[in-house]
Protein backbone atom coordinates (compact mmCIF):
# COMPACT_ATOMS: atom_id res chain seq x y z
CA UNK A 1 0.00 0.00 0.00
CA UNK A 2 1.22 3.26 -1.00
CA UNK A 3 0.91 6.47 1.47
CA UNK A 4 0.89 9.65 -0.03
CA UNK A 5 0.50 13.46 1.94
CA UNK A 6 -1.36 15.65 -0.09
CA UNK A 7 -0.51 19.56 1.66
CA UNK A 8 -3.52 21.99 0.92
CA UNK A 9 -2.70 25.68 0.16
CA UNK A 10 -2.51 27.93 3.43
CA UNK A 11 -5.29 29.51 5.45
CA UNK A 12 -5.30 33.08 6.57
CA UNK A 13 -4.32 31.74 9.90
CA UNK A 14 -1.21 30.00 8.34
CA UNK A 15 -2.31 26.59 9.19
CA UNK A 16 -1.34 24.16 6.77
CA UNK A 17 -4.51 20.76 6.19
CA UNK A 18 -3.16 17.70 5.31
CA UNK A 19 -5.00 14.53 3.68
CA UNK A 20 -3.37 11.31 3.55
CA UNK A 21 -4.84 8.54 0.69
CA UNK A 22 -3.82 5.12 1.01
CA UNK A 23 -3.64 4.09 -2.45
CA UNK A 24 -3.94 0.21 -3.13
CA UNK A 25 -2.01 -0.46 -6.62
CA UNK A 26 -3.32 -2.75 -8.75
CA UNK A 27 -0.92 -5.64 -9.87
CA UNK A 28 0.67 -5.56 -13.24
CA UNK A 29 -2.15 -7.84 -15.51
CA UNK A 30 1.05 -8.00 -18.12
CA UNK A 31 2.82 -10.35 -15.87
CA UNK A 32 0.63 -13.50 -16.49
CA UNK A 33 1.61 -15.77 -19.18
CA UNK A 34 -2.04 -15.35 -21.89
CA UNK A 35 -4.31 -17.80 -21.44
CA UNK A 36 -3.38 -19.73 -25.45
CA UNK A 37 -5.53 -22.76 -24.12
CA UNK A 38 -2.62 -24.91 -23.38
CA UNK A 39 -1.95 -22.90 -20.26
CA UNK A 40 -5.20 -23.15 -18.72
CA UNK A 41 -4.23 -24.40 -15.22
CA UNK A 42 -1.66 -22.11 -14.61
CA UNK A 43 -3.11 -19.60 -16.21
CA UNK A 44 -6.49 -19.84 -14.15
CA UNK A 45 -4.21 -19.64 -11.04
CA UNK A 46 -2.71 -16.54 -11.52
CA UNK A 47 -5.83 -15.18 -12.67
CA UNK A 48 -7.97 -16.12 -9.69
CA UNK A 49 -4.97 -15.14 -7.42
CA UNK A 50 -4.84 -11.49 -8.75
CA UNK A 51 -8.22 -11.10 -8.69
CA UNK A 52 -8.38 -12.42 -4.65
CA UNK A 53 -5.97 -9.70 -4.28
CA UNK A 54 -7.91 -7.18 -5.93
CA UNK A 55 -10.51 -7.86 -3.61
CA UNK A 56 -13.38 -8.42 -6.52
CA UNK A 57 -13.14 -12.95 -7.06
CA UNK A 58 -16.64 -12.50 -5.23
CA UNK A 59 -18.30 -11.46 -8.52
CA UNK A 60 -17.77 -14.50 -10.27
CA UNK A 61 -19.45 -16.67 -7.96
CA UNK A 62 -22.30 -13.95 -7.16
CA UNK A 63 -24.73 -12.84 -9.67
CA UNK A 64 -25.52 -9.05 -9.68
CA UNK A 65 -27.72 -7.67 -6.99
CA UNK A 66 -31.07 -6.91 -7.57
CA UNK A 67 -32.73 -3.60 -7.34
CA UNK A 68 -34.52 -4.29 -3.99
CA UNK A 69 -30.32 -3.97 -2.40
CA UNK A 70 -29.01 -0.85 -1.24
CA UNK A 71 -27.37 1.37 -4.43
CA UNK A 72 -23.41 1.45 -2.43
CA UNK A 73 -24.04 -2.46 -2.67
CA UNK A 74 -24.97 -2.57 -6.60
CA UNK A 75 -22.38 0.20 -7.27
CA UNK A 76 -19.60 -2.00 -5.44
CA UNK A 77 -20.61 -5.32 -7.61
CA UNK A 78 -20.65 -3.96 -10.82
CA UNK A 79 -17.13 -1.94 -9.65
CA UNK A 80 -15.81 -5.30 -9.17
CA UNK A 81 -17.06 -6.99 -12.08
CA UNK A 82 -15.83 -4.46 -14.00
CA UNK A 83 -12.37 -4.81 -12.52
CA UNK A 84 -12.60 -8.90 -13.08
CA UNK A 85 -13.62 -8.54 -16.87
CA UNK A 86 -11.23 -6.12 -18.04
CA UNK A 87 -8.13 -8.31 -16.42
CA UNK A 88 -9.94 -11.47 -17.93
CA UNK A 89 -9.75 -9.97 -21.32
CA UNK A 90 -5.89 -8.82 -20.77
CA UNK A 91 -4.70 -11.99 -19.98
CA UNK A 92 -6.50 -13.69 -23.07
CA UNK A 93 -4.58 -14.12 -26.30
CA UNK A 94 -5.44 -11.88 -29.06
CA UNK A 95 -7.16 -14.79 -30.82
CA UNK A 96 -9.10 -14.95 -27.66
CA UNK A 97 -9.55 -11.71 -26.81
CA UNK A 98 -11.49 -10.81 -30.20
CA UNK A 99 -13.85 -13.77 -29.50
CA UNK A 100 -14.34 -13.20 -26.02
CA UNK A 101 -14.74 -8.96 -26.66
CA UNK A 102 -17.29 -9.19 -28.91
CA UNK A 103 -19.38 -11.48 -26.58
CA UNK A 104 -19.22 -8.92 -23.81
CA UNK A 105 -20.79 -6.14 -25.51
Amino acid sequence: MVRTTKTLPETSNDVFATQTIFVKPFSDVSKIEVFTVQNFRRWQECVSTLLDMYGVAFVLMTSKPDSSMLAKQIDVWTHANKVCHHTLLSALSNNLFDVYLEKSL
